[in-house]
């Protein structure tokens, strides 16, 4: 039997029997969609191929920057805290060859009686503080930085948090100096962002406008030119969106439907699509600036979106992307990027050793009563022993 299914031996047997069921059921209805969708994709092609440009390769080198950072995707819960760790990395290259590397490393807790939502929240936005901070650091030892994920991303829980009562002073001071950092970076003209799990559906909101019932607005970007776009190739979202962001798109693609008024949606989609600036009284027009392309320099696996604001211009990006190695083979993603990914990566069972070692360490630092020992114990006692990894 093969390594795969025992997994699978592990439930009985009547389970096994519904999953088989199951599999089976699922394939049938897998196989009408693709097939549908093959059919659907020959109807957009005329609209979207003018628009996917090769892109022309080169010997030329640059020094490459590539931040990203790892964070316990779950806290680690205890009776008297929540904690969580997280790690910051950067790595310079100069084609293959490592020219420098920064760490920064770092823990997040919160007391239990504390909001889950707004732990989690807070630490997701701390993370991405230390990330643009290091970013900056290494600004002035490169030519190209690459963020991970979109510039302005981590505004958009901030609607939510402030409807919920959970943004407070501390969190409106890291948003501010995110910002800010953020800002920095965008105006320097050579900061882009590479966004690993797009869920981009530009493509579906703009057909959309013509077709309602667009069978688009439900499948991502990535998945739809995977069809059509060729190695060493680029789309331009410009060339085919014009001047409104991806964003705009994306979120039309969410919110229409074959009876609703395309006119009225529009209106409410550009509301939401600026809020989050608006909310913080920040310039709107900055998104206006943000440009995206998808780039696929391997036909195996699917394009790598890429978000640059227009300090930088298209022309001068596409020398960067053109490189040498600049793609890694196995992804398709920057391969700056996939190495600091490689090496700052949190797993959740570390975190858990990260509190044990804590608890070890107070342990040490305790003297005195037997009660103030039982204290530390119950202290780190896990909340839900069964969840923790």
């Amino acid at each position: 039997m093969h390594e795969e299914y025992v997994d699978w031996l592990k439930f009985p047997p009547d389970i096994q029997h519904q999953f088989f069921q199951c599999a089976e059921e699922e394939a049938i209805k897998l196989a009408k969609a693709i097939e549908e969708f093959v059919s659907k994709v020959k109807e957009v092609k005329n609209t979207i191929i003018p628009h996917i440009h090769s892109l022309t390769l080169h010997d030329e080198t640059y020094d490459v920057a590539a931040v990203d950072s790892s964070r316990s995707a779950n806290l680690s819960e205890r009776l008297g805290v929540r904690y969580g760790v997280f790690a910051t990395g950067l790595i310079l290259l100069k084609g293959i060859e490592k020219r420098g590397e920064l760490y920064r490393v770092g823990t997040f807790k919160r007391k239990q009686a504390f909001s889950q939502d707004k732990s989690k929240y807070f630490f997701s936005l701390l993370t991405t503080y230390l990330e643009r901070k290091l970013a900056l650091e290494a600004l002035d030892k490169c030519d190209l930085l690459i963020l991970d994920g979109s510039f302005y991303s981590f505004l958009i829980p901030v609607e939510r948090m402030r409807k919920s009562g959970l943004h407070g002073p501390e969190e409106d001071k890291i948003v501010d100096e995110t910002f800010n950092l953020t800002e920095e970076l965008r105006k320097s003209g050579k900061a882009v962002g590479v966004i690993k799990r797009s869920h981009t559906r530009a493509i579906g909101g703009y057909l959309a406008q013509k077709d309602k019932r667009t069978p688009f607005t439900t499948i991502i970007d990535k998945h739809l030119l995977s069809t059509m776009m060729p190695e060493n190739t680029y789309f331009s979202y410009q060339e085919l969106l014009g001047d409104k962001p991806v964003q705009f798109y994306t979120m039309l693609a969410s919110l229409i439907t074959p009876e609703t008024d395309i006119e009225k949606v529009k209106v409410e989609v550009l509301d939401k699509t600026y809020r989050p600036f608006e909310i913080l009284g920040y310039d709107k027009k900055i998104l206006d600036e943000m440009r995206r392309v998808q780039v696929r320099a391997y036909d195996h696996i699917p394009p790598a979106e890429i978000e640059y604001p227009s300090s930088i211009s298209l022309e001068k990006l596409l020398k960067f992307l053109g490189q040498k190695n600049f793609f890694n083979e196995a992804t398709n993603l920057p391969l700056c990027l996939d190495l600091v990914d490689n090496l700052v990566s949190v797993s959740q069972k570390f975190t858990g050793e990260f509190v044990s070692e804590v608890e070890g360490r107070v342990l040490e630092k305790i003297t005195g009563s037997k009660e103030n020992i039982e204290s530390v114990k119950i202290f780190f006692t896990l909340l839900n022993p069964q969840k923790e990894y």
